[in-house]
């Protein structure tokens, strides 16, 4: 009779502790993020999760007092505090003449076939000031670097807000950048750093017909089967509007989101407060006028986010983050543009 009362009270316990929910945590922050990052602004954020660690690299504002300092990956364990983790590239190893000696526009870190693709846009301010930006393409065994510059020479294209995006395999990687106010696809080989082919317009005029504006900073996320590319379209009067299109191929055809636009920037909604010390006021303080690189990213717990630089008039431009719903060819943003945000960790 004992033994039986053991048995039932050990099932008992047992069942009661499978009906005890998991305990979940709260994740929380306020945009835009500051905390760790380069304080003089970083806007064009990419932001991508390794080892359940956050990265993320960005365009960078140089120190009024130091100078540009290169391009750095910062690392988060929860998206609110970032730290510095490593220089990528050391300016200082560039030759002079160059054609990526400045900028760093809007770079990127992708692991593709076991290795990690820094790509970037840049030019040489010294030799050519006005010349657009070029596709740069720099390679490394570990996340960490050291990185080498694989297309030394020359740039794989001009343009801006390149993107590397890999297709059905590894084996098909194409780059997505915008110029001139269209977004354009090429097929690259990131091995030796050339272009497999003549770029083509892939959303302009022609493919979007009434809902043409502006195009800039195309970014595309596989989510399952479904690509999901987000861009910016610039209207009158300082007013950015965020559209949403997929496709089952990165060269689409791609569907636009009836529920379009995902969001709308004004500039009445830019901060105006400049918030360090510059040698002159307003001197350093870059202005950035209106938001316009949208990312989506995946996270812990499969919680995917958009990643986007705060819509900053005069004062420094800053990271912002919002957790993304993803169903199917949908994506919805419970709480778009509102400062404080949360995560829940199960």
């Amino acid at each position: 009779m004992k033994n039986y009362t053991a048995i039932f009270f050990s099932l008992f316990l047992f069942l009661s502790c499978k009906s005890i929910p998991k305990k979940e945590r709260i994740s929380s922050w306020t945009n835009p993020i500051r905390k760790g990052i380069n304080q003089y602004g970083m806007k064009d954020f990419f932001v991508f999760l390794e080892d359940e660690k956050y990265y993320v690299v960005g365009t960078e504002y140089s120190s009024p007092y130091k100078g540009y300092l290169g391009p750095v990956l910062y690392q988060s364990k929860n998206l609110s505090k970032w730290k510095k983790e490593i220089k990528l590239l050391n300016p200082n190893d560039i030759p002079v003449n160059a054609w990526y000696k400045d900028g760093w526009f809007a770079p990127e870190i992708k692991k593709i076939k076991n290795k990690y693709y820094f790509s970037f846009n840049n030019r040489n301010n010294a030799v050519n000031p006005y010349q657009k930006l070029g596709f740069g393409i720099a390679v490394s065994n570990e996340l960490k670097g050291p990185y080498k510059v694989i297309n030394t020479k020359t740039p794989l294209t001009l343009g801006n807000h390149g993107s590397l995006v890999v297709g059905e395999n590894e084996d098909e990687i194409f780059l997505i950048y915008d110029n001139d106010a269209r977004i354009y696809s090429v097929k690259v080989d990131i091995e030796k750093g050339i272009l497999k082919n003549e770029p083509k317009e892939l959303l302009g005029p022609e493919t979007l017909g009434k809902n043409y504006k502006y195009l800039d900073a195309p970014q595309i996320t596989k989510v399952g089967p479904v690509y999901h590319m987000l861009f910016s379209q610039f209207y009158g009067g300082y007013e950015v509007k965020v559209f949403h299109m997929t496709a089952i191929h990165p060269l689409g055809p791609w569907k636009w989101d009836d529920t379009n636009p995902l969001y709308s920037f004004l500039e009445a909604e830019a901060d105006e407060v400049v918030k360090n010390k510059y040698p002159t006021r307003h001197g350093f303080a870059p202005p950035t006028q209106v938001v316009f690189s949208n990312q989506l990213f995946l996270g812990k717990n499969n919680q995917y986010f958009n990643a986007y630089h705060s819509s900053e008039k005069y004062s420094e431009p800053y990271l912002c983050i919002e957790p993304v719903e993803v169903d199917g060819d949908r994506i919805y943003i419970p709480t778009a543009k509102n400062k404080h945000q949360k995560e829940v960790i199960k």
